[in-house]
């Protein structure tokens, strides 16, 4: 049994958005880790120069023993707030996870568009393997969380649609044209809830 066209364009159109937001959501998540590790990396180096250094060292450049004192105890509780946050959250954990879904999507995307005929569709013979590659890698990766689909489907496609009219225009601006698409969106959106424009429609 073949698959259709219909069908294998829908997944290889739905292989680059969920691949789009992996890897957003793992670069999300790497930044996050990235900036806990900084904190605790800073709160180390404070506890480092408030053990080891002597007191009359503090007082050299103006710092009192018990500011010294204030600062440690201040860095000790951010340090054990960051900790927390870090086994609660787990970012370091969701940013490997979602890595290792942008690595099994790419590969199954590069194995479609290798398959891929000038005229944008796929051999037949090939049709059942894609098939099964694509869900194969859908099954078998971590899911998009659901409060974030809805706005991270609209980011892919405000980056494609930004992508295309780049083409269009390499010389305008970036914020231009993001004006520019929102404006046209935004008025394409407003006849869409317009009553009268649906009632036009249907007569």
């Amino acid at each position: 049994m073949t698959i259709s066209q219909r069908e294998l364009n829908r997944q290889y159109r739905v292989l680059k958005q969920i691949l789009s937001m992996h890897t957003f959501l793992k670069d999300k998540y790497e930044r996050f880790a990235l900036i806990i590790d900084i904190i605790l990396l800073i709160c180390a180096v404070v506890f480092c120069a408030t053990t080891f250094i002597r007191d009359d060292v503090f007082t050299h450049i103006g710092l009192a023993s018990q500011n010294v004192r204030f600062i440690l105890g201040i860095t000790s509780i951010v340090a054990f707030l960051t900790s927390l946050i870090t086994l609660r959250v787990g970012w370091k954990g969701k940013a490997a996870l979602h890595k290792e879904a942008e690595r099994k999507l790419t590969t199954v995307l590069e194995f479609f568009r290798e398959l891929c005929n000038e005229d944008k569709t796929w051999p037949q013979e090939k049709s059942r393997e894609l098939h099964n590659a694509y869900w194969e890698a859908m099954k078998n990766t971590i899911d998009v969380p659901a409060n974030k689909f809805v706005g991270l489907k609209a980011r892919h496609l405000r980056k494609v649609k930004l992508s295309t009219m780049l083409d269009d225009a390499p010389g305008s601006s970036v914020w231009l044209l993001r004006l520019i698409n929102l404006f046209r969106s935004s008025k394409k959106a407003l006849k869409m809830s317009d009553p009268d424009k649906k009632t036009d429609d249907k007569e």
